[in-house]
Protein backbone atom coordinates (compact mmCIF):
# COMPACT_ATOMS: atom_id res chain seq x y z
CA UNK A 1 0.00 0.00 0.00
CA UNK A 2 1.14 3.06 -0.60
CA UNK A 3 1.58 5.98 1.58
CA UNK A 4 2.41 9.27 1.23
CA UNK A 5 5.63 10.67 1.85
CA UNK A 6 5.21 12.72 4.70
CA UNK A 7 3.26 10.31 6.60
CA UNK A 8 6.30 7.46 5.60
CA UNK A 9 7.86 7.93 8.85
CA UNK A 10 4.97 7.30 10.99
CA UNK A 11 4.55 3.70 9.98
CA UNK A 12 7.22 2.09 12.17
CA UNK A 13 5.62 3.49 15.40
CA UNK A 14 8.81 4.79 16.46
CA UNK A 15 9.96 8.35 16.44
CA UNK A 16 9.88 10.67 13.40
CA UNK A 17 13.16 12.30 12.34
CA UNK A 18 11.83 15.47 9.62
CA UNK A 19 14.49 17.35 8.70
CA UNK A 20 12.84 20.77 7.27
CA UNK A 21 12.82 23.16 9.60
CA UNK A 22 11.17 26.42 10.18
CA UNK A 23 11.64 30.08 11.61
CA UNK A 24 9.81 29.86 14.67
CA UNK A 25 7.54 32.86 14.68
CA UNK A 26 6.81 32.25 18.51
CA UNK A 27 10.48 32.47 20.09
CA UNK A 28 12.55 32.95 17.32
CA UNK A 29 14.11 29.65 17.22
CA UNK A 30 14.16 27.41 14.31
CA UNK A 31 12.80 24.41 15.28
CA UNK A 32 11.01 21.05 13.86
CA UNK A 33 8.09 21.37 12.16
CA UNK A 34 6.41 18.73 13.95
CA UNK A 35 5.86 20.91 17.13
CA UNK A 36 5.71 19.24 20.72
CA UNK A 37 7.34 16.10 19.70
CA UNK A 38 4.93 13.46 19.96
CA UNK A 39 7.38 10.91 18.18
CA UNK A 40 9.72 11.14 20.57
CA UNK A 41 7.36 10.21 23.83
CA UNK A 42 8.83 7.05 25.29
CA UNK A 43 6.64 7.05 28.17
CA UNK A 44 2.75 6.40 27.11
CA UNK A 45 1.05 6.15 30.25
CA UNK A 46 0.41 9.77 30.77
CA UNK A 47 0.47 10.42 27.25
CA UNK A 48 -2.97 12.19 27.64
CA UNK A 49 -1.64 14.25 29.76
CA UNK A 50 1.36 15.46 27.61
CA UNK A 51 -0.92 16.11 24.85
CA UNK A 52 -2.39 18.85 26.64
CA UNK A 53 0.92 21.43 26.26
CA UNK A 54 1.44 19.87 22.51
CA UNK A 55 -1.84 21.52 21.87
CA UNK A 56 -0.72 24.36 23.47
CA UNK A 57 2.33 24.61 21.16
CA UNK A 58 0.24 24.27 17.85
CA UNK A 59 -2.47 26.86 19.36
CA UNK A 60 0.38 29.54 19.91
CA UNK A 61 2.02 28.92 16.75
CA UNK A 62 -0.96 28.88 14.84
CA UNK A 63 -2.30 32.09 16.28
CA UNK A 64 1.15 33.50 15.32
CA UNK A 65 0.59 32.82 11.52
CA UNK A 66 2.37 29.49 10.92
CA UNK A 67 -0.55 27.59 9.51
CA UNK A 68 1.09 24.96 7.16
CA UNK A 69 3.68 24.12 9.91
CA UNK A 70 1.19 23.55 12.38
CA UNK A 71 -1.67 21.75 10.88
CA UNK A 72 0.83 19.33 9.37
CA UNK A 73 2.08 18.65 13.10
CA UNK A 74 -1.49 18.72 14.34
CA UNK A 75 -2.30 16.12 11.73
CA UNK A 76 0.37 13.89 11.84
CA UNK A 77 0.04 14.15 15.64
CA UNK A 78 -3.48 13.19 15.68
CA UNK A 79 -2.84 10.24 12.78
CA UNK A 80 -0.32 9.06 15.39
CA UNK A 81 -2.50 8.80 18.47
CA UNK A 82 -5.12 7.34 16.51
CA UNK A 83 -2.88 4.07 15.52
CA UNK A 84 -1.51 3.96 18.84
CA UNK A 85 -4.07 4.44 21.71
CA UNK A 86 -6.64 1.91 22.20
CA UNK A 87 -10.36 2.79 20.87
CA UNK A 88 -11.32 3.95 24.56
CA UNK A 89 -8.50 5.71 24.82
CA UNK A 90 -9.11 7.61 21.99
CA UNK A 91 -12.35 8.58 22.46
CA UNK A 92 -11.24 10.15 26.18
CA UNK A 93 -8.34 12.43 24.73
CA UNK A 94 -11.13 12.98 22.16
CA UNK A 95 -14.12 14.29 24.14
CA UNK A 96 -12.25 15.30 27.31
CA UNK A 97 -8.86 16.89 25.83
CA UNK A 98 -9.46 17.84 21.98
CA UNK A 99 -13.18 18.56 22.50
CA UNK A 100 -12.44 21.16 25.64
CA UNK A 101 -8.98 22.87 24.09
CA UNK A 102 -8.99 26.62 23.17
CA UNK A 103 -7.52 25.19 19.94
CA UNK A 104 -10.77 23.65 18.80
CA UNK A 105 -12.18 27.60 18.41
CA UNK A 106 -8.79 28.48 16.06
CA UNK A 107 -10.05 25.16 13.82
CA UNK A 108 -13.55 26.09 14.01
CA UNK A 109 -12.79 29.69 12.24
CA UNK A 110 -12.02 26.92 9.11
CA UNK A 111 -15.93 26.48 7.95
CA UNK A 112 -15.33 22.98 7.04
CA UNK A 113 -14.21 21.86 10.18
CA UNK A 114 -16.85 24.20 11.88
CA UNK A 115 -20.07 22.68 9.80
CA UNK A 116 -19.21 19.21 10.56
CA UNK A 117 -19.08 20.32 14.23
CA UNK A 118 -22.23 21.94 14.48
CA UNK A 119 -24.32 19.30 12.73
CA UNK A 120 -26.87 21.84 11.12
CA UNK A 121 -29.26 18.66 9.55
CA UNK A 122 -28.36 16.75 12.51
CA UNK A 123 -26.06 14.04 11.25
CA UNK A 124 -22.37 13.83 10.25
CA UNK A 125 -21.19 14.01 6.32
CA UNK A 126 -24.16 15.46 5.48
CA UNK A 127 -24.71 16.82 1.42
CA UNK A 128 -23.81 20.23 2.24
CA UNK A 129 -20.40 19.43 4.18
CA UNK A 130 -19.08 16.59 1.13
CA UNK A 131 -19.87 20.38 -1.28
CA UNK A 132 -17.14 22.21 0.86
CA UNK A 133 -14.71 19.23 -0.16
CA UNK A 134 -15.91 19.18 -3.83
CA UNK A 135 -15.03 22.72 -4.24
CA UNK A 136 -13.15 25.61 -2.40
CA UNK A 137 -15.70 28.10 -0.83
CA UNK A 138 -14.71 31.43 0.28
CA UNK A 139 -17.22 31.40 3.65
CA UNK A 140 -14.51 31.72 6.40
CA UNK A 141 -14.92 33.99 8.76
CA UNK A 142 -11.34 35.04 8.80
CA UNK A 143 -8.17 34.52 6.90
CA UNK A 144 -7.14 31.52 9.32
CA UNK A 145 -9.86 29.49 8.98
CA UNK A 146 -9.86 30.28 5.42
CA UNK A 147 -6.01 29.19 5.19
CA UNK A 148 -6.90 26.25 7.60
CA UNK A 149 -9.55 25.46 5.02
CA UNK A 150 -7.44 25.04 2.23
CA UNK A 151 -5.03 22.73 3.94
CA UNK A 152 -7.61 20.49 4.47
CA UNK A 153 -8.78 20.75 1.31
CA UNK A 154 -5.60 19.40 0.16
CA UNK A 155 -5.56 16.24 2.08
CA UNK A 156 -5.79 12.72 1.33
CA UNK A 157 -9.51 12.51 2.68
CA UNK A 158 -11.01 15.02 0.56
CA UNK A 159 -8.70 14.13 -2.47
CA UNK A 160 -10.11 10.87 -2.55
CA UNK A 161 -14.19 12.18 -1.83
CA UNK A 162 -13.18 14.21 -5.23
CA UNK A 163 -11.79 11.49 -7.11
CA UNK A 164 -14.85 9.25 -5.63
CA UNK A 165 -16.94 12.28 -7.47
CA UNK A 166 -15.08 11.41 -10.68
CA UNK A 167 -15.06 7.82 -10.77
CA UNK A 168 -18.95 7.59 -10.26
CA UNK A 169 -19.63 10.10 -13.28
CA UNK A 170 -17.19 7.42 -15.27
CA UNK A 171 -18.88 4.83 -14.17
CA UNK A 172 -22.45 6.17 -15.19
CA UNK A 173 -20.61 6.87 -18.79
CA UNK A 174 -19.32 3.46 -18.94
CA UNK A 175 -22.88 1.41 -17.68
CA UNK A 176 -24.48 3.99 -20.45
CA UNK A 177 -22.16 2.76 -23.30
CA UNK A 178 -22.63 -0.70 -22.74
CA UNK A 179 -26.52 -0.53 -21.96
CA UNK A 180 -28.73 1.61 -23.97
CA UNK A 181 -30.61 3.79 -21.86
CA UNK A 182 -29.71 2.61 -18.37
CA UNK A 183 -31.94 2.41 -15.18
CA UNK A 184 -29.36 3.59 -12.21
CA UNK A 185 -30.14 3.87 -8.46
CA UNK A 186 -27.69 5.99 -6.23
CA UNK A 187 -28.21 4.93 -2.59
CA UNK A 188 -27.67 7.97 0.47
CA UNK A 189 -27.49 10.12 -3.40
CA UNK A 190 -26.49 13.59 -1.20
CA UNK A 191 -26.32 16.12 -4.43
CA UNK A 192 -25.24 13.66 -6.60
CA UNK A 193 -22.80 16.21 -8.15
CA UNK A 194 -21.50 13.05 -10.16
CA UNK A 195 -24.25 12.91 -12.86
CA UNK A 196 -22.87 16.86 -13.23
CA UNK A 197 -19.67 14.81 -14.49
CA UNK A 198 -21.83 12.18 -16.75
CA UNK A 199 -21.47 12.86 -20.32
CA UNK A 200 -23.94 10.38 -20.64
CA UNK A 201 -26.48 12.36 -18.58
CA UNK A 202 -25.41 15.63 -20.35
CA UNK A 203 -26.77 14.12 -23.81
CA UNK A 204 -29.92 12.17 -22.12
CA UNK A 205 -28.85 8.45 -22.75
CA UNK A 206 -29.91 7.54 -19.38
CA UNK A 207 -33.30 6.22 -18.77
CA UNK A 208 -33.76 6.84 -15.33
CA UNK A 209 -32.11 7.36 -12.74
CA UNK A 210 -33.70 7.07 -9.04
CA UNK A 211 -32.06 9.66 -6.35
CA UNK A 212 -32.53 7.43 -2.76
CA UNK A 213 -31.67 9.70 0.26
CA UNK A 214 -33.24 10.23 3.66
CA UNK A 215 -32.98 14.22 3.68
CA UNK A 216 -35.43 16.15 1.85
CA UNK A 217 -33.42 19.14 1.32
CA UNK A 218 -30.79 17.23 -0.59
CA UNK A 219 -33.17 16.00 -2.87
CA UNK A 220 -34.52 19.39 -3.31
CA UNK A 221 -31.09 19.92 -4.49
CA UNK A 222 -31.04 17.29 -6.74
CA UNK A 223 -34.35 18.19 -8.68
CA UNK A 224 -32.58 21.62 -8.79
CA UNK A 225 -29.93 20.41 -10.83
CA UNK A 226 -31.41 17.70 -12.54
CA UNK A 227 -34.63 19.23 -14.59
CA UNK A 228 -37.00 16.96 -16.26
CA UNK A 229 -38.16 13.42 -16.12
CA UNK A 230 -35.09 11.18 -15.75
CA UNK A 231 -34.56 11.64 -12.30
CA UNK A 232 -36.47 10.02 -9.88
CA UNK A 233 -35.65 11.38 -6.24
CA UNK A 234 -37.08 9.17 -3.67
CA UNK A 235 -37.26 10.31 -0.13
CA UNK A 236 -36.71 7.26 2.76
CA UNK A 237 -34.37 5.90 5.13
CA UNK A 238 -31.73 2.99 4.01
CA UNK A 239 -33.41 1.00 6.86
CA UNK A 240 -36.73 0.27 4.58
CA UNK A 241 -34.61 -1.16 1.73
CA UNK A 242 -32.37 -2.90 4.39
CA UNK A 243 -36.17 -4.17 5.40
CA UNK A 244 -37.45 -4.68 2.30
CA UNK A 245 -40.34 -2.14 2.29
CA UNK A 246 -38.60 -0.43 -0.88
CA UNK A 247 -37.50 -2.35 -3.66
CA UNK A 248 -36.40 -1.56 -7.32
CA UNK A 249 -35.85 -4.28 -9.92
CA UNK A 250 -33.96 -4.48 -13.07
CA UNK A 251 -31.55 -1.90 -12.37
CA UNK A 252 -28.30 -2.17 -14.84
CA UNK A 253 -25.99 -0.09 -12.02
CA UNK A 254 -26.62 0.56 -8.42
CA UNK A 255 -23.81 2.63 -6.13
CA UNK A 256 -23.54 4.19 -2.99
CA UNK A 257 -20.96 6.09 -2.61
CA UNK A 258 -20.30 7.45 1.37
CA UNK A 259 -22.83 5.32 3.18
CA UNK A 260 -20.92 2.53 4.44
CA UNK A 261 -18.49 4.42 6.24
CA UNK A 262 -21.26 5.09 8.65
CA UNK A 263 -23.19 1.32 8.77
CA UNK A 264 -22.45 -1.43 11.40
CA UNK A 265 -21.30 -4.62 9.59
CA UNK A 266 -24.87 -6.55 10.28
CA UNK A 267 -26.59 -3.42 8.11
CA UNK A 268 -24.00 -3.31 5.74
CA UNK A 269 -24.09 -7.36 4.66
CA UNK A 270 -28.14 -7.31 4.39
CA UNK A 271 -28.10 -4.08 2.84
CA UNK A 272 -25.60 -4.92 0.13
CA UNK A 273 -27.45 -8.59 -0.41
CA UNK A 274 -31.02 -6.41 -1.04
CA UNK A 275 -29.00 -4.45 -3.38
CA UNK A 276 -27.53 -7.01 -5.16
CA UNK A 277 -31.15 -8.59 -5.61
CA UNK A 278 -32.22 -5.35 -7.52
CA UNK A 279 -29.91 -5.74 -9.71
CA UNK A 280 -30.75 -7.27 -13.55
CA UNK A 281 -28.33 -10.12 -15.11
CA UNK A 282 -25.17 -8.17 -15.95
CA UNK A 283 -26.16 -5.24 -13.76
CA UNK A 284 -23.05 -4.27 -11.43
CA UNK A 285 -23.44 -2.86 -7.71
CA UNK A 286 -20.81 -0.54 -6.20
CA UNK A 287 -19.94 0.45 -2.84
CA UNK A 288 -17.37 2.68 -1.46
CA UNK A 289 -15.87 2.67 2.04
CA UNK A 290 -12.92 4.52 3.45
CA UNK A 291 -10.26 2.36 4.68
CA UNK A 292 -8.81 1.50 8.06
CA UNK A 293 -5.27 2.95 7.44
CA UNK A 294 -6.83 6.61 6.02
CA UNK A 295 -4.71 9.58 8.26
CA UNK A 296 -7.24 12.01 8.32
CA UNK A 297 -9.38 9.60 11.00
CA UNK A 298 -7.64 11.56 13.56
CA UNK A 299 -8.51 15.10 12.27
CA UNK A 300 -12.22 13.84 11.62
CA UNK A 301 -12.51 12.84 14.86
CA UNK A 302 -10.84 14.54 17.43
CA UNK A 303 -12.02 17.86 15.61
CA UNK A 304 -14.89 17.86 13.71
CA UNK A 305 -16.57 15.00 15.55
CA UNK A 306 -16.76 12.84 12.47
CA UNK A 307 -16.25 9.32 13.17
CA UNK A 308 -16.38 6.86 9.99
CA UNK A 309 -16.93 3.11 9.95
CA UNK A 310 -13.16 2.22 8.26
CA UNK A 311 -12.85 -1.12 6.64
CA UNK A 312 -10.01 -2.97 4.96
CA UNK A 313 -10.95 -5.52 1.99
CA UNK A 314 -11.36 -8.28 4.15
CA UNK A 315 -13.52 -6.90 5.76
CA UNK A 316 -14.85 -5.53 2.35
CA UNK A 317 -15.43 -8.94 1.03
CA UNK A 318 -17.48 -10.51 4.44
CA UNK A 319 -20.02 -7.58 3.58
CA UNK A 320 -21.05 -10.21 0.90
CA UNK A 321 -21.70 -13.24 3.17
CA UNK A 322 -25.57 -13.18 2.84
CA UNK A 323 -25.71 -13.34 -0.79
CA UNK A 324 -25.25 -16.98 -2.52
CA UNK A 325 -22.29 -17.11 -4.31
CA UNK A 326 -23.16 -18.88 -7.36
CA UNK A 327 -25.35 -15.50 -8.15
CA UNK A 328 -22.08 -13.56 -8.33
CA UNK A 329 -20.48 -13.46 -11.86
CA UNK A 330 -17.12 -11.15 -10.56
CA UNK A 331 -16.29 -9.66 -7.67
CA UNK A 332 -13.91 -6.64 -8.00
CA UNK A 333 -11.95 -5.02 -5.46
CA UNK A 334 -9.59 -1.74 -5.74
CA UNK A 335 -8.22 1.55 -3.86
CA UNK A 336 -7.97 4.80 -5.27
CA UNK A 337 -4.83 6.77 -6.57
CA UNK A 338 -4.23 8.00 -2.69
CA UNK A 339 -5.41 4.36 -1.20
CA UNK A 340 -7.78 5.88 1.06
CA UNK A 341 -11.06 4.64 -0.59
CA UNK A 342 -11.83 0.88 -1.64
CA UNK A 343 -14.28 0.28 -4.17
CA UNK A 344 -15.83 -3.09 -4.41
CA UNK A 345 -18.10 -3.63 -7.46
CA UNK A 346 -19.98 -6.99 -7.52
CA UNK A 347 -22.03 -8.60 -10.98
CA UNK A 348 -24.93 -10.20 -10.99
CA UNK A 349 -24.75 -13.46 -12.75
Amino acid sequence: MHAPPHYLGLMGGSSLSVSKKIADPVDGVARNVLTGSVMEWADWSDACERTESWLNDIYQRLRAGAVEASMEALYQGLHLLHRRWDREEWREFCLEVARLHRLRELLHQCPYSHYAFERPRGYAGDAVLIDHVYSLRETASSPLGRAIYHFLYEQPGPRSVRERRVLLGREIDAVAAEVPRPRILSVACGHMREVELSQAVAERRIGEIIAFDQDVLSLEEVRRMNPGDFVRPVCDTVRSIVLGRHVFQGMDLIYSAGLYDYLSECIARRLTRQLFGMLRSGGRLMVANFATSTPDAGYLEAFMDWWLVYRDEQQMQALTSEIEPGEIARLHMFRDSVSNVIYMELTRR
